[in-house]
């Protein structure tokens, strides 16, 4: 009798042992569900991420920038350089109309030569007439390091209740000539042509906690020095456009790193 109540005994605590496991596999299990969940908030690299530009936000820009960049802290990139940057990594042709557009925007995306943009927890963007929602992969990088930056600054303010508004993104040759007509900040053949390019108010921000637009002095000295900050690592070209109150932005994107291997057989030839 003895050793049945002990068996009973060790049947009861194997038991609980099974229960605690159940919550313990209960409990990682629903850690896991909260950080895929939330974790969009800690690693930029979280949005569109692809092989492709991964290796180019790893690689150093000042060194290796698929065009000779140099670091600089001022905001004026004018948009004749920026359009050098564009045509030599952008789309290779820009779409000359919006019905060219709808025809071949599914098989670029499908490609990976085009990212649709779709607003997060670092941006919202701004209801589109003139631009399409698409960047290259590398400018999809680089937007989400804004943002992330631009976030994690904010925090340190206890400002971090905005988010950033993107206000015009890829153009066609169409949509660029109707613009020019009645924005004299537009020209004929512009960088949101080739994918790379984006603009971002420094007029008004969203204000998460009050469902509302409305400007900061604090979120425009934020932005303001990330993108600072973004120039010095060549990560960026940028200029402030007065008229149309954004940052007119276009990625910068890395060339072939040299390797040990194909910098011998350079200095054989």
């Amino acid at each position: 009798m003895f050793k049945t109540f002990i068996f009973a005994g060790k049947l009861a605590n194997m038991g609980k042992k099974r229960k605690k496991n159940s919550f313990k596999y209960l409990y990682y299990i629903l850690g896991v569900v909260f950080l895929v969940t939330s974790g969009i908030s800690l690693s930029p690299h979280l949005f569109h991420r692809t092989t492709k530009y991964k290796e180019s936000s790893d690689c150093d820009h000042v060194k290796y920038a698929d065009v000779p960049i140099a670091p600089s802290t001022r905001l004026n990139d004018l948009n004749e350089v920026q359009l050098v940057h564009a045509e030599k990594n952008g789309l290779k042709e820009p779409f000359k109309s919006n019905e060219e557009f709808k025809s071949k925007i599914d098989s670029l995306v499908r490609k990976s030569v085009l990212v649709e943009v779709t607003e997060n927890r670092f941006y919202q963007l701004k209801t589109l007439t003139h631009s399409e929602p698409y960047l290259i992969p590398e400018a999809v990088d680089m937007l989400n390091d804004i943002g992330y930056r631009f976030q994690e600054k904010l925090a340190e303010k206890k400002y971090n209740n905005y988010r950033f508004r993107i206000t015009s993104m890829l153009r066609t040759e169409e949509t660029q000539s109707s613009l020019s007509h009645h924005n004299g900040n537009a020209t004929s053949h512009s960088a949101h042509l080739y994918g790379t390019t984006v603009d971002i108010s420094y007029k008004n921000f969203y204000n998460v906690k009050k469902d509302s637009i409305e400007s900061s002095y604090e979120a425009v000295q934020t932005l303001t020095h990330v993108l600072m900050e973004m120039r010095q690592e060549c990560r960026l070209m940028v200029v402030r456009e007065r008229h149309q109150s954004c940052f007119h932005i276009t990625v910068v994107v890395c060339g072939p790193v040299p390797t040990k291997n194909n910098q011998q057989l350079l200095s054989k030839k």
